[in-house]
């Protein structure tokens, strides 16, 4: 009896060094791939959104400083004849930051003028809420 224990406890203690090893295998591959794979860039993940899924023709800014100081990134694209600039900002204050320069330069734009987080919007006219949506559907952060 007791060489059956010794037995079923000598193959539980290599089963369990047998599952941490393969835990910390696990753990190391994980820790590499997150080392070595970067994740998407927002602007080019909505770049891909809007020209693959909502099949508009997106564009560099190249006629708004203020949209091209954005440090993640600006595009420009037209929205059901509606132009629109696309800044991607670091953080919400830099998103901020642009709204207030867009602000000081142009006034009032009530409904040409949007943040959603760190992304924001100048719309050419004022957007209608399916010109919304459809950038909305391409919004990553």
């Amino acid at each position: 009896m007791s060489d059956v224990r010794d037995w079923e406890w000598r193959y539980l203690r290599w089963a369990l060094v047998a599952i941490a090893v393969l835990l910390v295998f696990e753990v190391a591959g994980w820790l590499v791939y997150r080392a070595v794979h970067e994740e998407t860039p927002p602007l080019e993940l909505t770049v891909r959104c809007l020209t693959r899924e909502k099949m508009l023709e997106v564009q560099e800014v190249t006629d708004d400083p203020i949209a091209q100081s954005a440090s993640r990134g600006a595009l420009a694209t037209r929205v059901e004849g509606n132009g629109v600039h696309v800044s991607i900002a670091g953080s919400k204050s830099e998103a901020e930051r642009l709204v207030g320069y867009y602000t000081d330069v142009a006034g009032d734009l009530a409904g040409k003028l949007e943040q959603r987080g760190k992304v924001v919007y100048l719309w050419e006219g004022v957007a209608t809420p399916t010109q919304r949506q459809t950038m909305y559907d391409c919004f990553y952060e």
